[in-house]
């Protein structure tokens, strides 16, 4: 069997005019992780990412603390994050009343008013209850299974590999796997941390999780006040 840590992207630029880019505590919460990494003695034998650039400087800054290269990494799209601005704006447009619209329509600073509307536009998008949309639903699950399908065929026997993805595809992938609902990968999503682990041990043919959005480098005293989820 091969082992692999499937980590969220550490925290990106949340209102910011480019979301994609790690924010100063961000390459903080990578570098800890590679440390973390790093005092356990373990040794990543294959470096895998999406190809946002949230999820390559999370990688870089893990490796960092690694001593690791990542020219040899690979990029699979399929973990790239769903684009959840379009999504937002398409709800607006077709539930401009929605309660949880308006509330964040009049604080728009409020990060816990935007991942409260995030989830009814979830929920809308699961049931394909929104029309026009640059990705279904159905298109993103199918992306995020063909990048687990392509991890698996990478398979060798006793490898540690490492790969870096984002919420909604770690939580979708973690889905998959479990066979849970929806509304259960929702759930999932939105309590994804930053730099969170999940684990699991795998072959060619099958899959099963053993660990779910641990962070343990930034379970001390001195850093629980760095554990994020956006």
């Amino acid at each position: 069997m091969s082992e692999l840590y499937l980590v969220r992207h550490a925290q990106a630029s949340f209102g910011s005019s480019n979301y994609d880019q790690l924010s100063g505590l961000g390459v903080r919460q990578s570098e800890w992780l590679g440390a973390y990494f790093a005092s356990l003695g373990i040794h990543f034998d294959r470096l895998i990412c999406g190809d946002m650039e949230r999820h390559r400087q999370t990688l870089f800054g893990i490796c960092k603390s690694m001593n690791l290269s990542v020219d040899d990494r690979v990029e699979i799209c399929g973990l790239n994050e769903y684009d959840f601005s379009n999504l937002i704006a398409a709800f607006s447009d077709q539930f401009p009343e929605n309660s949880r619209l308006l509330e964040l329509q009049a604080d728009s600073s409020s990060k816990e008013k935007h991942y409260r509307l995030l989830r009814d536009v979830l929920s809308a998008w699961g049931h394909n209850q929104i029309t026009g949309v640059r990705e279904t639903w159905q298109v993103f699950s199918g992306r995020v299974l063909g990048a687990r399908q392509q991890i698996q065929a990478l398979a060798k026997a006793g490898e540690t590999v490492l790969a870096i993805g984002s919420g909604g595809s770690n939580s979708a992938f973690m889905g998959q796997v479990l066979k849970a609902p929806i509304e259960t990968i929702f759930d999932l999503n939105l309590q994804s941390k930053n730099t969170g682990i999940n684990r699991y041990f795998y072959n060619q043919s099958k899959i099963g999780l053993v660990g779910f959005n641990g962070v343990p480098h930034l379970e001390t005293p001195e850093r629980l006040q760095y554990v994020t989820y956006g």
